[in-house]
């Protein structure tokens, strides 16, 4: 009942045109520090950050979008809220954190010199 159309063409494999993946992406090397030889305050330090850098750019990102589509204010406006702290808890544990491990520099003083005494 159903014959084949006489000119039908070949159908091609679509994967075919892309070749053997494993073969032909490239190599990613291997980290020379494995993650059992890092400080656990800059590990702890990083992972902290992170969340929190992802909470906060879920509120900030939410929130205006709760007010502006649905005009939910008191959602959004606590979704805002809650993304800016997040924010501003991710700057302090970076300051904290750069003020602990500093990379040993001299404070500047207000005209930009290294040297403060020098200056009195």
């Amino acid at each position: 009942m159903f014959d084949p159309w006489p000119d039908e063409p070949e159908e091609t494999n679509p994967e075919s045109r892309w070749g053997d993946p494993e073969r032909d992406l490239p190599r990613i090397p291997e980290p020379a520090v494995a993650e059992e030889d890092v400080d656990p305050e800059i590990l702890e330090t990083f992972w902290r950050s992170v969340v929190l850098a992802n909470v906060a750019l879920f509120g900030l990102s939410l929130g205006p979008m709760l007010v502006y589509f649905r005009g939910w204010w008191l959602w959004g406006g606590a979704a805002i809220a809650f993304g800016a702290l997040a924010g501003l808890r991710v700057y302090h544990h970076y300051r904290a954190f750069e003020r602990r491990h500093g990379d040993g520099e001299e404070p500047r003083s207000a005209d930009g010199d290294g040297d403060a005494e020098r200056n009195a």
